[in-house]
């Protein structure tokens, strides 16, 4: 019997004509996500989504796709609602890439991902925020969205010597930029970043990716700022460099066994980045586990399947096929391989 091409639809968060630049960056992953699925011959449909998600499963249901590549990151500007969308879908019974909602919120959850890792036995940087007490131990902090991801409100300015100036630095934030904010160790050693891609059932560590700090006048923190991410005409972004190095092999051992440790505790699957830092014993942290993260061709993610000798349009094939394999209701009658 001859099988139909698989049917996807990419849905993605409504995006403002005013939006940042990392939200505007789902608009690019979607281009270029769009492109690989035509180059496996699949069949694509694209819907964009916001807070009616009675109107999107509408949508979706009359749309019938064999599974939908999730791509939102947001509801209404709203990191904290990412859960919602593979909620629904999991109500709708259709095959969807990424992780569940319940590994979505455990992991966008920055102070909440801390616990489950230490629950798991897993070492993170220690944190605070204006609710509970302070911490005994003396600084440097450094501020971060509680919910938001892609560095946003992160500058030089994040990073400050001690409790009291985390509280001013968490209040400012809340004001200036809205949301939940709290305070986290700051960690000076080497940063890594650590993509994982479900093949065959099983998480693959992919190459390890290191975040080198090239040139960095005294004093100033090396940390991943937004400008180092988003504006090509900083200085940031130009001195913020990813390389894969060959690492010692107890430092490559902890981080692989922190990485999947992750992968284990919040139940992630289909792909995942571990962002991991070092204090100043090379002693690995986890700072934050990324469900579902960044997929452009330039983004760390491709960099490090490359690395592996994985192609683009392979990464989003894999990411199709776990979809499909986790399902609990998965197409039966479709052609996947290409």
């Amino acid at each position: 019997m001859k099988t139909q091409p698989l049917s996807l639809l990419l849905l993605h968060q409504a995006i403002a004509a005013d939006a940042r630049s990392d939200e505007l960056d789902t608009l690019k992953q979607a281009e270029q996500i769009a492109a690989a699925i035509s180059q496996l011959g699949w069949q694509l449909q694209m819907l964009s989504t916001n807070l009616n998600l009675e109107n999107t499963a509408a949508q979706i249901k009359k749309q019938q796709p064999d599974c939908v590549f999730n791509l939102v990151e947001s509801l209404a500007g709203q990191g904290k609602l990412i859960h919602s969308i593979p909620a629904l879908l999991s109500q709708l019974a259709i095959p969807y890439t990424g992780v569940s909602a319940d590994a979505m919120y455990l992991s966008s959850h920055k102070r909440l991902a801390k616990k489950v890792m230490q629950y798991h036995h897993i070492d993170s940087a220690e944190s605070f925020d204006l609710h509970g007490p302070l911490p005994a131990s003396k600084g440097p902090w450094i501020v971060k969205s509680l919910w938001e991801h892609a560095s946003f409100g992160m500058d030089d300015g994040c990073v400050v010597n001690n409790s009291a100036e985390a509280l001013q630095r968490i209040r400012d934030s809340q004001q200036r930029l809205g949301g939940e904010w709290f305070a986290e160790r700051y960690l000076s050693g080497r940063e890594f970043n650590v993509s994982v891609l479900e093949l065959n059932g099983q998480p693959q560590v992919l190459p390890i990716a290191e975040m080198c700090f090239i040139d960095y006048p005294q004093g100033k923190p090396k940390i991943v700022s937004y400008a180092a991410k988003w504006d090509e005409d900083s200085a940031d972004y130009h001195a913020t460099q990813r390389h894969f190095p060959t690492l010692n092999p107890a430092l490559s051992a902890a981080i692989h066994r922190q990485v999947l440790q992750c992968w284990q505790a919040f139940g992630l699957s289909g792909y995942a980045r571990v962002d991991i830092r070092c204090d100043e014993h090379e002693q690995p942290s986890v700072l934050e586990v990324n469900a579902n993260p960044c997929l452009t061709m330039d983004a760390g993610f491709a960099a490090a399947a490359a690395q592996a000798g994985i192609s683009y349009q392979q990464v989003i094939k894999h990411i199709v096929l776990a979809a499909l394999a986790n399902s609990a209701a998965p197409a039966a009658s479709v052609a996947v391989a290409s």
